[in-house]
């Protein structure tokens, strides 16, 4: 069970609803600009990119105003998606619209922002992998500029987005599904996934489980082979995985997977 993902030249478009905690008992009153998302599917059919994001551009001014969420979330995703067709280095300001929106956001929304920013951060990565491989960590790094970032600096980022986004952890176990419906495939495991928590969770699990940061082994990387780490759930909750190493993306699942 997931967000469902529309992967559109490798960028990343997740239709997310969301609502305000207080918002909630009013979601039915929200404008879901229904007629507008039928004209930019039609233009979208017709492959009038430029039309279409003129309409959603719209729509995300509109919701703006009205401090719609699910709108706003849903237009910032659509223009990204959009800019791809015209316009250069998009991956790489489509990151920054999220960045941007995710300053001024509102739990929930917020963390579902972060686990979207870390997997285009992520996406990014895997699309300039061998570019990324034959960098060096002495290239001039510019915080602004992403295309002189390195493998190092690129892992740093993902994984801060990731543990950001389950960072409200107890508002995010409060936060149940049933809102989302929408934009969730539901699979047969719903009962595993049944908070907000548990479904970011698992998406920042997606990334902490690879072993790409293991590539580059420190001489004191973090290994999985303490026997508590498969021991009876009551046993494993309660250990404790320490390590010199604070790059390791594994010793980071374990902690993840004793909060599930």
């Amino acid at each position: 069970m997931h967000f469902r993902q529309l992967l559109l030249s490798a960028t990343i478009l997740i239709l997310i609803t969301l609502f305000r905690p207080n918002a909630l008992n009013a979601q039915n009153k929200m404008d879901d600009y229904s007629s507008q998302w039928e004209k930019i599917d039609q233009f979208q059919k017709k492959g009038l990119t430029k039309s279409a994001l003129s309409e959603v551009e719209k729509i995300y001014s509109a919701a703006k105003k009205t401090n719609n969420d699910p709108q706003i979330i849903k237009s910032l995703l659509f223009k990204i998606n959009l800019k791809k067709n015209v316009e250069e280095s998009a991956s790489e300001k489509s990151i920054d619209s999220v960045e941007i929106e995710i300053a001024d956001a509102k739990e929930p929304a917020k963390s579902i922002l972060q686990s979207i920013a870390a997997q285009m951060y992520w996406n990014y990565f895997q699309q300039n992998r061998y570019k990324l491989y034959q960098r060096t960590n002495t290239i001039n790094f510019d915080k602004k500029d992403i295309a002189t970032w390195t493998i190092d600096d690129l892992h740093k980022k993902i994984g801060d987005f990731y543990l950001a986004s389950i960072k409200d952890e107890k508002h995010l176990r409060q936060t149940k599904l049933e809102p989302y419906d929408a934009i969730i495939i539901k699979g047969n495991v719903r009962d595993l996934r049944p908070t907000l928590f548990d479904l970011l969770a698992h998406r920042a699990l997606d990334y902490f489980k690879n072993d790409e940061r293991d590539i580059t082994r420190l001489s004191y990387a973090f290994e999985i082979k303490d026997a508590i780490a498969f021991a009876a759930v009551n046993e494993f909750t309660k250990a404790t995985f320490k390590t010199k190493d604070s790059t390791s993306l594994h010793q980071r699942a374990l902690i993840i997977f004793q909060k599930l």
